[in-house]
């Protein structure tokens, strides 16, 4: 299913525009090393805090450029940084050591596409873009990951229900890959949570996005492809971006 570039002693997933079927990922337990190690990722441009950001990391063949750093992790940290005066969400995207990968903000946008956001790499670089554009007469949402921005990688699709979150992750070609699955917003929505990611029939469970306080903490397998990372990754935003509205639409609800 997968393709593999050696690469300083790591097996680098390439990306599989044949796969047919899920890869077969271990359960949750004997994917995610506790301690992972990890490399470098591209840094043009450190910024006033260089230790707070990881350095620059070449290229590599056949992986989108701004993603080869996501090749060798397995937790991703999305940190929201705060709102604008026009509630605009800001986010700081790291690894486990705290240190920043990319950079996330939310565009709003009058009569615009319902969610948007930009994710930049440590050199100002936009290399990822989320873009939910309004469709009529549908209940589903469904919101495109874009790597390099106009090229479509995948797709996270949700359908609201009042018990039960479930967001499909899906390829470039719209065939599911992964489920993420967890309470719905109405039943636990301003205290901690956690969301499992599950194999597409919901057989196994292969990772989990935890919220705790304002902070996501994704976790997939080390063997997963570095475009689908991506897009649990977006699909971290858009679970942030959906209890936020929910939050306000109760505060709305409840105020005299």
């Amino acid at each position: 299913m997968f393709s593999f570039l050696v690469m300083a002693g790591y097996l680098i997933p390439q990306p599989d525009g044949h796969r047919t079927q899920m890869p077969g990922y271990q359960p949750l337990e004997s994917s995610l090393p506790a301690d992972p190690a990890f490399q470098h990722q591209p840094q043009e441009c450190p910024g006033p805090d260089p230790q707070n950001v990881v350095p620059y990391m070449p290229e590599i063949l056949g992986i989108p450029l701004g993603l080869e750093y996501l090749t060798q992790i397995n937790q991703i940290l999305l940190r929201q940084k705060f709102y604008s005066p026009q509630n605009i969400n800001h986010y700081e995207i790291q690894n486990n050591m705290g240190q920043r990968i990319y950079s996330a903000k939310e565009q709003k946008e009058f009569c615009g596409n319902l969610y948007h956001v930009k994710i930049m790499d440590n050199s100002e670089r936009e290399v990822i873009q989320l873009l939910e554009i309004y469709k009529c007469f549908t209940s589903q949402r469904e919101v495109e990951i874009q790597s390099p921005p106009g090229r479509i990688i995948g797709y996270i699709t949700y359908a609201w229900q009042a018990f039960v979150t479930s967001l499909s992750v899906l390829d470039a070609s719209k065939e599911p890959v992964l489920m993420v699955v967890g309470p719905g917003f109405q039943t636990n929505l301003f205290g901690d949570v956690n969301f499992e990611v599950k194999t597409k029939d919901k057989s196994q469970t292969v990772g989990k996005i935890t919220k705790d306080s304002e902070v996501f903490l994704v976790q997939m397998p080390w063997d997963l492809d570095v475009q689908i990372k991506v897009i649990l990754m977006g699909a971290s935003l858009f679970l942030d971006h959906l209890v936020d509205m929910r939050r306000r639409q109760v505060l709305v609800e409840v105020s005299p």
